[in-house]
């Protein structure tokens, strides 16, 4: 069996563990210390906090994801089903749904999971006033057995109409709940910062950053060549800074390589740097129709500038060598096509340059040139 998962939670043995930051968010939560997890997409954040809640076994984890969400209606509906789940889980779903008869929920149940699916009557619409009475039922839930708050994918709140008034709403009843902990996270760090570092959003300094960066090679390396070592295939530590390397040191983009480097290898092969190539190309044949939609909705400008960034590294896109590359005679229009590309968000700054969110499109835009 592939051991080497990505595009989901992972926990106990195919979590790599995080030693110093698993003890720091533990410190935080025992604490009741409120944290914002900082760091790119695919750094691990959602695993992070699982994996450290579920070693907390006197804690249990009240996840709400917020990505996509469109109106307050959303939000509050999202805090209510995850509520029936955690109540759900201590056995006390009648109880949890009781607590919601104006939304007329109905429940449907996984046949293989048994966990409960919740809907609600679409015709109630719920307001941001609705925030305080779902914060309260926060508060009861961790006074029953200690509870952590992990709300996902925060900065979509911000696509809100009403984004200013609902956070206002939020914090004020957050603040209050001193002993229950709330850990935030995003994977778009400029609007992460624009809730919780700019002066006049309602959580300016509302909680403890945390940053979570690349996992270290010293502790990730070993950790493929274990996974690699039960189909026993041979990962030399030099082809691990490879792997690393080709997936931007991004750990669920380092899994999904691996777990694609897993599938073209045959059990008992030692690994070498030729079967790097079929495993780039069992990821673009996956995600080949992923890539041309991004494609399509993109000018030829634009085109020729995420071409350029993946034939350059991303460096110095106002550099004259730059723009060569793309055809493009002027440093304005490049800035523009490389701001809207960024607002697309298949490419984002990062320090002195610009990074691909997903590093195998760039290989792909490579690949496609030779």
């Amino acid at each position: 069996m592939n051991p080497f998962k990505f595009g989901q939670v992972v926990e106990g043995k195919s979590f790599c563990h995080r030693d110093d930051l698993q003890k720091t968010l533990k410190s935080y939560i025992l604490s009741a210390q409120n944290t914002v997890l900082q760091g790119d997409r695919r750094m691990g954040k959602t695993s992070l906090v699982y994996e450290t809640v579920r070693n907390l076994k006197k804690y249990r984890l009240l996840a709400i994801d917020l990505m996509g969400i469109k109106s307050a209606d959303d939000l509050c509906k999202r805090i209510a089903r995850a509520l029936i789940s955690l109540e759900q889980q201590a056995g006390m779903l009648e109880k949890a749904i009781s607590a919601f008869p104006r939304l007329r929920p109905s429940i449907t149940f996984d046949p293989v999971s048994g966990q409960a699916g919740v809907s609600f009557d679409k015709s109630i619409k719920l307001t941001p006033d609705s925030i305080k009475g779902l914060c309260d039922m926060i508060k009861q839930a961790s006074a029953r057995k200690p509870t952590v708050v992990f709300i996902d994918e925060f900065q979509d709140i911000l696509n809100l109409p009403d984004s200013n008034e609902t956070l206002a709403l939020l914090r004020a009843e957050i603040q209050h709940h001193q002993d229950v902990p709330y850990l935030f996270a995003g994977s778009m760090r400029n609007r992460m910062m624009e809730i919780f570092i700019l002066p006049d959003s309602p959580f300016f300094k509302s909680a403890l950053p945390l940053e979570i960066g690349p996992l270290n090679a010293l502790e990730f390396i070993p950790f493929l060549i274990e996974k690699f070592a039960t189909g026993d295939r041979v990962l030399p530590p030099e082809l691990g800074e490879r792997i690393l390397s080709l997936a931007d040191h991004t750990s669920g983009d380092v899994q999904q390589l691996c777990g694609a480097l897993w599938e073209t290898t045959r059990h008992g092969e030692p690994l070498e740097e030729k079967h790097l190539p079929p495993a780039l190309l069992r990821i673009f044949a996956q995600e080949t129709k992923g890539y041309e939609a991004m494609l399509v909705q993109v000018t030829a400008q634009q085109q020729n500038c995420l071409r350029a960034l993946a034939a350059l590294g991303g460096k110095n896109p106002y550099s004259k060598p730059f723009m060569r590359e793309t055809g493009i005679q002027h440093a304005s229009s490049v800035k523009k096509a490389i701001t809207r590309l960024c607002q697309l968000q298949i490419i984002y700054p990062r320090e002195e340059d610009f990074r691909f969110i997903n590093p195998f499109f760039k290989h792909w835009l490579v690949w496609m040139r030779l």
